[in-house]
């Protein structure tokens, strides 16, 4: 897999926080950077996936009706 160098700008003060996270979890600044980008992208997937299902959802059961209807109420 070929991979690519990307510049990011930060302050002072964001590039410390990262550095001592880095520090702290014993990872580099790029694999923070890199990871928080993908989790992002993930999340914003999850969340339209959850919206179009939402969208097609016609009816909500509460929990007491799904236990019911499961047969596993007390």
């Amino acid at each position: 897999m070929s991979t690519r160098v990307v510049s990011v700008r930060l302050n002072k003060m964001e590039d410390s926080l990262i550095q001592a996270f880095a520090t702290l979890h014993g990872l580099k600044q790029s694999d923070i950077l890199r990871d928080a980008a993908l989790k992002m992208i993930e999340d914003d997937q999850d969340f339209r996936l959850f919206q179009e299902a939402k969208a097609k959802t016609v009816r909500y059961y509460s929990l007491a009706e799904t236990r019911r209807e499961l047969g596993l109420e007390d």
